[in-house]
């Protein structure tokens, strides 16, 4: 009888220590979770370090009207009312150096 009862009492501590190395919420799930954790954290400090930089160029475009009117002339080929556009096309000259 003592036997068994010890065997029985073993098999209980042998379903406990499963459940606590692989069962959920078990050391490799927290290993895990631990892990992705970490990725995460890294991938959201990129992201922060980038979206400071926009902000601070955009604190920079505020505060010099000349820089923005710059960079729209530039990036989306704005003109003034009392100025004309001339565009020329690169591929013309690249033709004609070969």
């Amino acid at each position: 009888m003592q036997k068994l009862l010890f065997l029985a009492l073993c098999g209980v501590m042998a379903l406990f220590q499963y459940e606590l190395w692989f069962g959920r919420g078990g050391v490799y799930d927290n290993h895990n979770l631990s892990l992705n954790i970490n990725q995460r954290l890294e991938y959201n400090q990129k992201l922060q370090d980038r979206n400071d930089a926009v902000v601070e160029h955009l604190l920079e475009l505020k505060g010099s009207p000349e820089l923005m009117e710059a960079r729209s002339r530039r990036d989306l080929n704005l003109v003034k009312s009392n100025e004309t556009l001339v565009m020329l096309d690169d591929t013309s000259n690249e033709s004609a150096v070969k």
